[in-house]
């Protein structure tokens, strides 16, 4: 059987996942506790539904609440039985406190910040085998309308060779491949250590290495005569603004406007034509 922090992280992979006190208490005590102190359990809205501990497998039990002290369950196999108020609780992952824990435990830096609520998270960034990487934290990357987070995480779609920690699943679409862009797998990297999560950062290293140098090959400069068609269809397959693409490519408008004409103040090579390329590549490079 699954570790209580594996169940836990491959429970948030479904949407609107819950995790109830049936859930829980099935857990080894000493694991539950660690596993609560963390500060990664949200409480929510209690059940309105429960299993039946007298016919298990019986529908569930509707949660009545409006007769006599205490909430009781009604089963269609048994009638009117009396609950614990304990079987009502439930609990979600909290995304943001998870960041934390994970920001703090692989010493990132920088400002953390939600690009899309609920979804994607920038945690920070620091040095991996010389040189600076990006830290994402994404949460249901294979759902259905993931591609449309992803397309409203501009600081994601900039970021060269960065690494998307994800609780379990892995992206089933090809636009989350691109930008050689790393996949930390909590269920596979993370363990429940004493009273924190540990990753084993240092054995995934090699894999990101990979990954990394396989993107970061020299780029091919985008002939001038193409590239007011070529940013016209970025744009066009995107459903972003030119606005929008110097946000995401980090340059003003100016600098894109002389790097389109192939003037000599933009060259090349350089930081800026460099940012504008690899988002204008996206996709050609994985």
């Amino acid at each position: 059987m699954d570790s209580p922090l594996v169940q836990l992280l491959c429970r948030t992979d479904l949407e609107g996942h819950i995790l109830s006190h049936d859930d829980i208490r099935r857990w080894p005590a000493a694991e539950c506790k660690a596993i609560f102190a963390l500060g990664i359990l949200q409480r929510i809205e209690d059940a309105e539904f429960v299993t039946c501990e007298v016919c298990p497998d019986a529908p569930y039990a509707e949660v009545v609440l409006d007769i006599g002290p205490g909430p009781r369950a009604h089963c269609d196999g048994c009638g009117l039985r009396k609950i614990s108020a304990e079987r009502l609780h439930q609990w979600r992952v909290d995304f943001e406190a998870l960041g934390g824990l994970l920001r703090k435990h692989l010493d990132l830096l920088g400002k953390p910040s939600t690009l899309v609520p609920g979804r994607i998270w920038l945690l920070g960034r620091r040095q991996v085998v010389g040189r600076m990487v990006e830290f994402f934290l994404v949460q249901g990357i294979a759902w259905p309308d993931s591609i449309e987070s992803l397309n409203q995480a501009a600081r994601l779609l900039s970021s060269p060779a960065p690494i998307l920690v994800v609780p379990h699943g892995l992206p089933t679409q090809r636009e989350w491949l691109e930008s050689g862009r790393a996949f930390l797998r909590l269920t596979e990297w993370a363990c429940l250590r004493e009273d924190r999560i540990e990753v084993s950062f240092d054995e995934f290293v090699d894999l990101h290495a990979q990954t990394a140098q396989a993107f970061e090959r020299p780029l091919q400069p985008t002939p001038v005569a193409d590239r007011p068609a070529r940013l016209k269809q970025f744009c066009e397959d995107h459903k972003c603004t030119m606005r929008q693409f110097c946000e995401w490519a980090q340059v003003d408008a100016a600098d894109l406007n002389r790097w389109k004409q192939g003037n000599s103040s933009v060259p090349d090579g350089g930081a800026p034509a460099t940012r504008i390329e690899r988002l204008l590549q996206l996709g050609e490079r994985r």
